[in-house]
């Protein structure tokens, strides 16, 4: 349970292979490849084009993916919305399904659909708009052909507002010019001007001081109803194609689809791995590749590369003082989990200690009291179980469920000794009180009855962190070397809150007043140690004093970081007491006759998940906060980046075995 071991690793090798080692050290997985810049290294020609080459194709890829997601059915949950879903396929699932692809033509299938859709779309959204164009004019009898016709007469479609037809008409009619009224709407008229040709540019004129829009209808030859119905028939026959083609990808696209996606990741895994072969350092015929593994890899990987390639030169060697290695964790199975809250707030240097087993059985404690109702644990365990079973996503991204299942675990428990089952269920509802007698056995305390127990839990807790975390930033400093800082700045602290607590107990607990003068001397003494200790870095005694007497106000940090515990009483009593009143809720509304029994249920479904899903998180993240600021602060440097490995990855697939 700790930081990694990690190992240089230095590959030399003939030019010809490095694509090859390189494709081999993806398959692995184990090699941080990390950049070398040396004067002497031969930039690859082919590798910027090549790089360019797969963007396009992944672009392609992921334009007919797009495509392909807008009219398949996947058969999707709801758990997709927020867990995108992968999919999990063995080797030869997919050589299968990449053979199936090529064989159908997967490429020119998907690329012909997309294309005819388009087409048929743009026809008919052209249509369309003829169709709105042509309508107002629906009512004339006569061919558009016919009086477009004349030599000597101009004929305008048109349209303007009301309110100012009848003085345009009176305009227009000066002129030898006629206006035809064709159809009301409440703001507009619609209508035809004919005029001579010769008073043309005195027609637009008064179109355009009146802001009378024209249509142009050339295109359209015959009598506006039957130009109608031939549009009405072409965009159902567009539409009755475009059905056919969307039934078609119904019944084959899925397949193509997933094809799409096993395609996808491949191109993705070639361009991280040509992305790569910038940081390999090359000259005329040799290769250059560096980087990082974990000490327990050392055996494989050099086996692996041994096996595949015979010219191939490697060396490892232990991280020099002045680098700084990535950082992989290892820990057990329970401890694992609680990675994921290490992870948010950052990763440990190569030089302290993995935070991860310390604050995972204070993290699972506080969580549990956070939430404080056993049935709550009960369902948060359960849905954790089932989603890991259940979601195809790597496993290493499955930890924050198997956080939650133990989370889950340890609410169970706190919320039997507290007696919170859907907050007082057995005590709200009649015909559940059988169950009473067993709640109250195995009660310790009720919070909302006795609140300062609580608070004297969180208290204590808070306080034995506070101790651990000094504790750790002791050890940490004797395995330096920094005997002076581990034994004044961590060890005197620790005895001297240690005593303060001591002594604050023998005035209120009577079987500790017997041990209450030595435990007031004592703290008399780790008083003085520390005004001796803690100004030891300045020059003169009188600074030397001060300091140490100003250290003492350090007390006041370390109350206020305890303080900062109670919290956990806050949000236990929070969950408890909307538990509470969902139940008086679901009391109030079931007497309503029929219809109260249906509200009753609804209220106590929608009031106790609001519940859980609220406090819940409020658990997760206040349990967090008390690890990043009050523990962590006491010890935790920090600044250490994550074991990145070159390795396959995939957006919409994973390896079978994974989820097995």
């Amino acid at each position: 349970m700790a930081i990694l071991p990690m190992l240089r690793l230095h590959i030399v090798g003939h030019k010809s292979e490095e694509e090859d080692v390189l494709e081999v050290l993806q398959e692995l997985g184990a090699l941080e490849v990390e950049r070398i810049n040396l004067e002497n290294s031969i930039p690859l020609d082919f590798l910027p084009s090549k790089l360019s080459d797969l963007s396009k194709e992944l672009s392609r890829i992921k334009t007919d993916i797009n495509f392909l997601k807008g009219y398949v059915n996947t058969g999707g949950s709801i758990i997709d919305l927020f867990v995108p879903q992968k999919l999990s396929l063995s080797d030869d699932e997919r050589d299968k399904s990449i053979r199936e692809f090529n064989d159908n033509k997967g490429y020119e299938t998907i690329e012909a659909w997309q294309s005819s859709l388009e087409e048929i779309k743009t026809s008919i959204n052209n249509l369309m708009q003829d169709r709105e164009l042509l309508h107002p004019f629906e009512s004339l009898n006569f061919s558009i052909r016919d009086i477009k016709g004349f030599k000597l007469t101009d004929v305008f479609f048109c349209q303007m507002r009301n309110a100012d037809f009848q003085k345009f008409t009176e305009e227009i009619e000066v002129l030898p010019a006629v206006v035809s009224r064709v159809l009301q709407l409440p703001q507009y008229t619609f209508f035809i001007v004919a005029s001579h040709r010769e008073v043309a540019g005195e027609i637009r004129g008064i179109f355009s001081r009146y802001n009378v829009t024209t249509f142009n209808l050339d295109k359209f030859y015959g009598i506006p109803r039957e130009e109608l119905s031939r549009i009405n028939s072409r965009i159902e026959g567009l539409k009755r194609k475009e059905e056919e083609i969307l039934r078609e990808i119904g019944k084959n696209g899925d397949k193509l689809l997933k094809s799409l996606y096993v395609i996808y990741d491949i191109y993705q895994n070639d361009y991280t791995r040509y992305e790569h072969l910038n940081k390999v350092v090359h000259t005329d015929s040799m290769f250059l590749i560096t980087g990082w593994i974990r000490e327990k890899d050392k055996k494989t990987v050099e086996e692996t590369l041994e096996r595949g390639f015979k010219d191939l030169y490697l060396v490892t060697a232990k991280p020099e003082p002045d680098e700084e290695p990535p950082i992989a964790l290892e820990n057990n199975s329970f401890v694992s989990p609680f990675e994921v809250v290490t992870g948010i707030y950052g990763f440990p240097n190569s030089r302290e200690f993995d935070p991860t087993p310390f604050l995972a059985p204070f993290f699972v404690i506080f969580f549990g009291l956070c939430l404080t109702d056993a049935a709550y644990g009960v369902i948060l365990s359960i849905l954790s179980v089932y989603l890991y079973r259940n979601i195809s996503i790597e496993k290493h991204r499955k930890k924050l469920l198997q956080l939650l299942f133990i989370c889950g675990l340890f609410t169970i428990i706190a919320g039997a000794i507290t007696g919170g089952w859907f907050g007082n269920i057995s005590e709200a509802f009649s015909f559940l009180s059988f169950l009473e007698p067993i709640r109250k056995k195995l009660i310790l305390f009720d919070p909302l009855k006795d609140p300062i127990t609580f608070l004297v839990i969180s208290l204590v807790l808070g306080f034995i962190q506070i101790i651990v975390g000094l504790f750790i930033k002791m050890i940490l400093n004797v395995e330096r070397g920094q005997y002076k800082e581990a034994i004044f700045d961590q060890l005197f602290w620790i005895l001297f809150l240690l005593s303060l607590v001591f002594t604050a107990g023998t005035l209120i607990l009577e079987p500790l007043k017997p041990v209450s003068t030595f435990s007031t001397y004592f703290t008399i003494v780790m008083t003085m140690a520390l005004i001796a200790t803690q100004g030891r870095h300045q020059k003169s005694i009188f600074l030397k004093i001060t300091s140490g007497l100003g250290s003492l106000y350090s007390v006041i940090s370390y109350l206020s970081d305890v303080l900062s515990y109670s919290r956990l009483l806050a949000l236990g009593l929070a969950t408890g007491v909307i538990a509470t009143v969902v139940n008086e809720l679901v009391k109030t509304f079931s007497g309503i006759p029929v219809l109260g029994v249906i509200l009753g249920v609804v209220i106590f479904i929608g009031g106790h998940i609001f519940n859980l899903v609220i406090n819940a998180f409020g658990a997760f993240v206040h349990s967090s906060r008390l690890q990043f600021v009050e523990f962590f602060g006491k010890f935790f440097e920090g600044g250490g980046r994550e074991f990145n490995p070159l390795k396959k990855m995939g957006t919409y697939t994973i390896e079978k075995e994974v989820t097995e």
